[in-house]
């Protein structure tokens, strides 16, 4: 047992992350002091731990959130308010949240932070969504600095002050720690922005784990938890807000889409992308979406003490390599040292026409299956300008789980381009994988197999929605390309670029192309076409219409029809 009296106990450490020790109670505590966790430290109360319901004291704890006025983080607090009859109290902003120890400027009018000190927050920013349908905007809920917010819930809020996205802003949440079961009511068919609730990080893998439907029997959730990430913007208007949501479940985590680069862990400007990793840290807001109908339950079986790494403003109480082993769940004062994940994970990049980035995950795990599995496949949350997914089953999925790799093995990709334009499909990384492993992307619509070990794979996509033209295999297939060219030939109009586009992955000779109209009239015509593997030939200001394209080679001519819009 613990019982701090009127005084204070300091578990020390700085605002720096990687500080900070782990203060775990395994019985009883009486809290009518002030416990106060400098940096990375965290309060761990065990599964039969309670907190005296008639404590009078306080908790502190830092978290570091983006500092941008534009940019939204998604939090939930540790603490509730401090009475002396009841836990897990219910709180506005005010009651919880200081700059340091000066109370926060809520700004009630406007839409801009203040880097001021103490600092202010426009409160116009502060919203909720709980237990409402995903596909209405308008079912965020207004919270502002009034509203009541409930222990387990979580909440949307803007910095104070411009400057790089990357910049973060010190917060200090003083209030009645938070200890045991909390439940939140959620419908089948509806989303819930919840966050961790305690003032120690949580285990992804138990809280997935205590909310399947099939597991505890009253759990609720699809088993895949997706987390905000705004990198980008530069205002407050919705319509140029950037960002998307990093996907963690019991195959592995998978970092939100990000504009401007082809590196999967750089966004926007240079600022890095995040993967989710096993362990939540301290305020941190995630969104779970339901399957049926049920209760969101967090607990004392869940908590862990992890510190963050350095380069945390939240989503990431993991060092770089901590993985999931499945089955596994953490015992009362077990260690919880990150583990490598041994299982083999194969992570597909995509790079889009515009520079979209986009990162898909695949794990071979005996708990899977080829098809859909709770807790081991994520379902796409949010669709880009242009993006890529897994199909399974005619569904949309960002991560995969299966059982078996084999030769023989397909997993279908879908993509979606806005523009006409090239495309790269890359692998990014392997991890645990056979040394003779071979991995390739087959382009079905050029009966085309490209080895992803050899480098990225680069195509031209006319815009729309393809769901059936790539996959990805782990044998070459018809590698020995027919000799019949025109199998790997191809030819388009592109409206977007007002172009005609060669597709020519073997560089055979192309002796000339020619466009007629359907009076049999030449429109365009070149000779000696190149023999590079892509080529576009301006062609402007054509007549809607239907035009024919003809490609003249040494064995023969392809003529295609094609549609000017």
């Amino acid at each position: 047992a613990l019982f701090v009296d009127s005084n204070e106990i300091t578990v020390d450490g700085n605002t720096g992350a990687g500080t900070g020790y782990g203060l775990t109670v395994s019985h009883y505590l009486n809290l009518d002091g002030n416990i106060d966790l400098e940096g990375e430290s965290q309060l761990i109360q065990t599964l039969n731990s309670d907190l005296e319901v008639t404590s009078s004291g306080t908790l502190e704890r830092d978290q570091q959130g983006t500092a941008d006025t534009y940019t939204y983080n998604y939090w939930a607090s540790p603490v509730g308010i401090s009475n002396i009859t009841s836990n897990n109290n219910s709180y506005t902003l005010p009651d919880i949240m200081r700059d340091g120890t000066l109370n926060i400027n809520f700004i009630t009018s406007g839409y801009d932070g203040t880097a001021t000190s103490p600092i202010g927050i426009a409160d116009y920013w502060i919203w909720k969504f709980a237990n409402q349908l995903d596909d209405d905007y308008a079912s965020w809920q207004h919270v502002r600095s009034t509203g009541t917010l409930l222990a387990g819930e979580g909440f949307t809020m803007k910095g104070p002050g411009t400057g790089p996205i990357s910049s973060d802003q010190n917060y200090v949440y003083n209030g009645k720690p938070n200890n045991g079961s909390i439940n939140l009511t959620l419908s089948a068919g509806n989303d819930y922005l919840v966050g961790n609730p305690y003032a120690s990080a949580i285990d992804a893998h138990q809280f997935i784990l205590d909310n399947g439907p099939l597991i505890s029997g009253t759990g609720a959730t699809t088993g895949t938890l997706h987390f905000w990430e705004h990198w980008g913007g530069g205002n407050h208007n919705l319509g140029d807000y950037l960002g998307g949501y990093a996907t963690y479940n019991l195959s592995g985590g998978t970092p939100s889409a990000s504009m401007g680069t082809n590196d999967p862990d750089v966004g926007t400007g240079g600022t890095p992308t995040k993967t989710p990793g096993r362990y939540i840290p301290v305020g941190q807001g995630f969104f779970v979406v339901a399957e049926t109908s049920g209760t969101i339950n967090f607990n004392n079986g869940q908590r862990v003490f992890q510190r963050e790494s350095a380069s945390s403003v939240f989503m990431e109480a993991n060092n770089p390599d901590t993985g999931l082993i499945p089955g596994r769940s953490i015992e009362p004062g077990e260690p919880t040292e990150p583990s490598a994940d041994p299982r083999l994970q194969i992570r597909i990049g995509y790079y889009s026409v515009n520079t979209i980035r986009r990162q898909l995950l695949l794990t071979i795990d005996e708990n899977a299956t080829e098809n859909i599995d709770w807790g081991y496949d994520g379902q796409l949350y949010e669709t880009q300008l242009d993006d890529m997914y897994w199909m399974i089953e005619g569904d949309k999925y960002i991560i995969q789980g299966t059982d078996v790799l084999q030769d023989q093995t397909i997993f279908p990709l879908g993509i979606k381009t806005d523009n006409d334009g090239m495309n790269v499909i890359s692998l990014d990384q392997m991890s645990n994988t056979a040394p003779d492993l071979e991995i390739y992307v087959h382009d079905k619509e050029l009966d085309l197999y490209h080895d992803l070990l050899a480098g990225d794979y680069e195509f031209f996509k006319i815009a729309g929605e393809t769901e059936d033209r790539f996959e990805i295999t782990f044998s070459p297939g018809a590698l020995g390309i027919d000799d019949n060219e025109f199998d790997t030939l191809d030819v388009h109009y592109s409206n977007d670029l007002e172009s005609i586009v060669l597709i020519n992955p073997l560089r055979k000779n192309i002796k000339s192309i020619e466009m007629f109209n359907i009076l049999g009239q030449t429109i365009y015509s070149v000779e000696a076409a190149s023999n590079s593997d892509y080529a576009e030939y301006e062609v402007s200001n054509l007549s809607t219409g239907t035009y024919v394209l003809q490609l003249n080679t040494e064995n023969g001519i392809l003529s295609k029809k094609v549609l000017v819009e």
